[in-house]
């Protein structure tokens, strides 16, 4: 069915309908631009005054709302869950290793520097070594970290996550210097994760996880499997695996499981 232009009066058997003004065009009008549109304007001029877009752009508006909506789920779930803060921070850190050059010297524990540069006693636990050790600790933190946060809080997990791994880091340094006389660098976050694993195996020896994700058994005797292993290799020649930080962690998260479940203030 043809229709006239509205700009030329030229009949389309195949018309434009213009969706800013509602009217129906030829082919060569059929741009707003080419019938100066006066809904064109208007639609411009709201745009630009209040962000808000043409009320028949609705599927426009639902994606939009759909992004927004998930956007403030993702932030009120990161800001509520200090875990999931922890993992977002290590994963961004991960990006800055190989973005901001001496970015990941300056930060690195080494046992010669720690006196001139305390910081790295929490900073290393924000640097990996490569893509598998982040992909590993991540794992841990994201099933473990927020089953501990819920059985403590927050501040708490905050308190033996941070204190886990400032000790781990303490054993590091002392096993190095004194027993392996050696100052190697050392990174991850496996001693505050080690902490935070032993820490639950007290409060919650009941629970089951997946030993390399096939094995079931209750959390204390994966804590005990763990510990044997990094005792059984601690003095290996050529092993890059800090077992003495991942050691000093566990003492750490034991010390702490204890305590709070002395106060038996968590949730069981």
């Amino acid at each position: 069915m043809t229709k006239e232009c509205y700009y030329c009066g030229f009949r389309d058997p195949m018309p434009f309908t213009c969706k800013f003004c509602g009217n129906s065009y030829c082919y060569n009008h059929r741009l707003p631009e080419s019938h100066n549109c006066p809904g064109l304007l208007e639609y411009k001029s709201r745009a630009r005054d209040t962000g808000i877009f043409y009320k028949k752009d609705s599927v426009v508006r639902r994606k939009q709302n759909h992004f927004l909506n998930s956007l403030n789920n993702i932030i009120s779930a990161v800001k509520s869950n200090y875990s999931l803060m922890i993992l977002l921070i290590v994963l961004i850190s991960f990006v800055l290793q190989y973005i901001i050059p001496g970015y990941f010297s300056y930060l690195a524990l080494s046992p010669y520097y720690i006196f001139s540069r305390p910081w790295t006693l929490i900073t290393h636990m924000f640097l990996h070594s490569g893509p598998v050790h982040l992909l590993f600790n991540m794992m841990f933190l994201f099933f473990f970290g927020p089953e501990l946060e819920r059985r403590i809080g927050g501040k708490r997990f905050l308190f033996v996550f941070f204190i886990s791994g400032i000790i781990a880091a303490i054993g590091y340094s002392l096993w190095s210097v004194f027993i392996l006389k050696q100052y190697s660098t050392a990174v991850g976050a496996s001693g505050a994760l080690f902490g935070i694993f032993a820490c639950l195996a007290i409060l919650a020896p009941d629970i089951e996880v997946g030993l390399f994700f096939f094995i079931r058994m209750k959390i204390t005797y994966a804590l005990i499997f763990f510990a044997l292993l990094d005792l059984l290799f601690i003095g290996s020649s050529g092993d890059l695996v800090a077992r003495s930080a991942h050691l000093s962690g566990v003492v750490a998260g034991l010390a702490f499981g204890k305590y709070l479940k002395k106060k038996g203030n968590y949730l069981r």
